[in-house]
């Protein structure tokens, strides 16, 4: 049988442009060479241009090692990418990649991906719509004051104050459309919410100051085109009021425990379906991530996420591993592959990677318009 060949995106525009390279290094080199022909697509962060690189590249540390090194690649335009692959595994991190904006151009391609379609992704992206969004579904999300920049140059002393008055200190500051906690921030008095809201707003037009929330901090995988199952939670353990971009990617700086630490199993069960719930809610297909906050009496969703990283030491394959249902019970998307996954062992990283691309093609085949 011939394979379909795969083209593992990543890199990009963002600021989330490393943690994409570690991710689509990872991805391509355990998607099964048994089932897929795979070519590795580098999105150029200083162009944007796509480039079939060569594995001397894909290995390379930085992306900026990469982009000294093009001239060794093979510049694809885009509207010639559907000749050279079936379907995109997007690795793509952050702006331009999870917002929408891959997604609608390779609509227009009629490629199919992995991941959410254009609206959920634009969605996920923008934490203010994300929350209104959650509320109206009735999920806990921490309270929340939005700024924008006209405004702040307008009125700064007295948007200080309603933040005092209608939440108090502490609270995070954040760039409503940015991801990897970049240009986040906790503060705690006036002085350093007003320095947080000025070095959020070189990210953003448009920033929000939420509560600062207490508690254990958890990241939940769930995956499926119908019927999305949640994976079992994982807490990140680190130092600090919150949980930095450093935090989160460099080596040793936290620990992952799955299932989170002295949880009662009644309160994984809540958030595993709290997690689909927001997952359902926001319109994410294939797979994606939720975050929050196990507080002493209830669950706090923090964010909607339609990608994740995936490196060898991910909590991401923390939880595949222990997975306690089996491909079968994803519905809508494996057409019988992968049957020698049974409920409770888990999924290796290559069979999880599979699965995302057999939802991929489903999903694709099955939509009506663009996928959403």
């Amino acid at each position: 049988m011939e394979k379909s060949t795969v083209a593992v995106m990543f890199g990009g525009l963002s600021s989330e442009k490393e943690v994409s390279l570690a991710t689509g290094r990872y991805v391509y080199s355990i998607i099964d060479r048994n089932r897929y022909e795979v070519i590795p697509v580098y999105m150029s962060s200083s162009s944007g241009k796509l480039y079939i690189i060569p594995d001397k590249l894909v290995i390379q540390n930085k992306t900026e090692d990469i982009e000294k090194r093009l001239s060794e690649a093979e510049y694809i335009k885009l509207e010639n990418l559907k000749s050279k692959c079936d379907v995109v595994f997007i690795a793509l991190l952050g702006k331009y990649g999870e917002d929408g904006v891959i997604q609608g151009i390779l609509e227009l391609l009629n490629i199919p991906y992995t991941g959410s379609g254009i609206l959920p992704s634009a969605v996920a992206m923008n934490k203010k719509v994300t929350k209104n969004l959650l509320r109206s579904m009735s999920i806990t999300v921490a309270k929340d004051f939005i700024v924008t920049y006209d405004n702040w140059q307008n009125s700064s002393d007295q948007i200080v104050n309603e933040i005092q008055s209608s939440i108090g200190f502490p609270v995070v500051v954040k760039p409503t459309r940015e991801g990897s906690s970049v240009g986040v921030s906790f503060t705690n008095d006036i002085e350093s919410l007003k320095k947080g809201i000025n070095s959020a707003f070189e990210w953003d037009k448009e920033i929000i100051v939420e509560e600062y929330i207490k508690g254990q901090e958890f990241m939940c995988i769930v995956i499926g085109n119908k019927d999305p199952v949640a994976m079992i939670p994982t807490e990140a353990e680190f130092t600090g009021e919150i949980f930095t971009y450093d935090g989160k990617y460099m080596p040793g700086r936290a620990r992952y425990h799955t299932p989170p630490r002295n949880c009662p199993q009644e309160k994984i069960q809540e958030i595993r379906e709290i997690a689909v719930k927001a997952y359902e809610a926001i319109g994410v297909k294939g797979f994606g991530r939720v975050d929050g906050f196990i507080t002493n009496d209830k669950i706090i969703i923090g964010e909607v996420h339609t990608g994740t990283i995936m490196v060898p030491s991910s909590y991401v394959f923390q939880q595949a591993s222990r997975a306690d249902f089996g491909v079968g019970k994803l519905k809508g998307g494996i057409n019988g592959k992968n049957k020698g996954i049974k409920g409770g062992t888990g999924f290796s990283p290559r069979a999880l990677v599979t699965t995302f691309i057999d939802l991929a093609i489903d999903a694709h085949n099955n939509k009506k318009g663009t996928l959403i």
